[in-house]
């Protein structure tokens, strides 16, 4: 039962990626067509990111409300009727198809809310909470996988269907990932979770359930610690959403040369997925955490000294594959040191928090490009400040305090 959970909610998680990844990319590439504009398409980055920020702490909310197969299928649900209102806009609204795409892009970021914190709700019912680690690999490799997949026929398919034939084959794709969600049963040992869940619980309004996941967040200190965290290291979107231009400038490479970055990073992403258990349970969470942040921020330093472009790649690899193990090992924390309950609201908050410096910092390193400031030296910087913000890793009780990734004997204080 659990090997065919497994094998459900990694290939749903392959489809939901896929399309994911196909539609964004094609949004994009219509909306620079329609409006020749890069401020157009810039745009569709920074209301994506936005919508995160001010919505998903409402969306955790009604998460925690339902049962999360069920708010996974109505994500999916509204998913499928994006593709469809832009393919019918496209055809009938020819003129008014920008407007249409910030629209669905909204409500699209909106449902990617939904899917995502209740499959990480779903997880421990399914698989167990001592297989979270693992099958959070095999989500990221899956993930990685559909993402370069999706890189690499986007184009393909916008020239042979065109953009309403992407469009339908993005809700196609999310109908049968939510088919196959319908198979995923919860696994015995979650009975009593699920039979206390089925119990009718006191109403409350929406105001109160957003405050008592906040009073959640507060209160667990090594999430929230972890969260203030991971929104002070997303300030170095200001080097980041610059890569394609250090390339450019500072590498001096091509647009073929810019791809080999996102491929090389996607497969190294996929293979340490596939052993991020093993990896990560070498040492307690704090030590392996540290590691890999601390080496990926010299990479990123790097990456900014180094004018030789396939170093670069190497370098770019080296920093994508390590934080692939940091963010699983984060996210299997997030599922594991809190309560089923609050997960959906500490997931959204958590999300939140984490983002809200990056849409502001990824304007603000372009517009520090604009007066002439060498990207180089942004990547410098940025790999100056993780390495700081490292090694608060060491040396934060409550962190420290995380003995290993498994259920009850997560947390123990030091």
């Amino acid at each position: 039962m659990i090997k065919r959970n497994m094998s459900l909610i990694v290939t749903n998680q392959f489809l939901t990626v896929l399309a994911d990844s196909i539609f964004t990319i094609s949004i994009m590439w219509y909306m620079y067509e329609i409006t020749q504009s890069p401020l157009s398409s810039a745009l569709i980055t920074a209301v994506g990111a936005l919508t995160s920020v001010f919505i998903s702490p409402i969306i955790g909310v009604l998460v925690d409300r339902r049962e999360p197969k069920s708010s996974m299928q109505i994500g999916y649900a509204v998913m499928v009727a994006v593709g469809v209102l832009l393919a019918l806009s496209y055809l009938f609204w020819l003129d008014g198809v920008a407007f249409a795409i910030y629209v669905v892009l909204i409500i699209h970021e909106i449902c990617m809310t939904f899917i995502g914190p209740a499959k990480n709700k779903l997880l421990p019912h399914i698989v167990g909470v001592s297989r979270i680690v693992k099958v959070s690999g095999y989500l990221s490799s899956t993930s990685q996988t559909a993402y370069l997949i999706g890189q690499g026929i986007s184009g393909v398919l916008i020239t042979v269907m065109g953009f309403v034939g992407v469009m339908l084959f993005h809700s196609g794709v999310y109908i049968i990932a939510s088919i196959l969600l319908i198979f995923v049963v919860n696994i015995a040992t979650h009975r009593k979770d699920e039979e206390a869940e089925s119990v009718p619980a006191k109403k409350s309004s929406m105001v109160s359930e957003f405050k008592e996941g906040w009073t959640v967040l507060r209160s667990n200190r090594p999430i929230l610690k972890l969260t203030i965290l991971a929104s002070l290291m997303n300030a170095t979107t200001i080097a980041g959403a610059l890569v394609v231009v250090l390339v450019s400038d500072h590498y001096g490479g091509n647009a073929f040369q810019f791809g080999l970055f996102g491929a090389f990073a996607a497969v190294a992403g996929i293979l340490i997925g596939l052993v991020a258990d093993k990896v990560s349970s070498f040492a307690k969470p704090f030590i392996v955490m540290f590691i890999t942040l601390s080496i990926s921020s010299i990479a990123f330093i790097f990456m900014g000294i180094t004018t030789v472009l396939y170093l670069g790649i190497a370098l770019f690899v080296v920093m994508n594959t390590l934080m692939t193990v940091y963010g699983i090992l984060y996210n299997a924390l997030l599922i594991v040191l809190v309560e089923d309950k609050f997960r959906g609201r500490v997931y959204t908050l958590n999300g939140a928090i984490a983002t809200f410096l990056m849409p502001g910092f990824a304007i603000a390193g372009g517009v520090i490009a604009e007066w002439g400031v060498p990207v180089n030296q942004l990547f410098i910087g940025a790999g100056i400040w993780i390495l700081l913000l490292s090694f608060f890793l060491l040396i934060d009780k409550d962190i420290r305090g995380i003995r290993k990734v498994s259920g009850k004997d997560a947390v123990t204080g030091e």
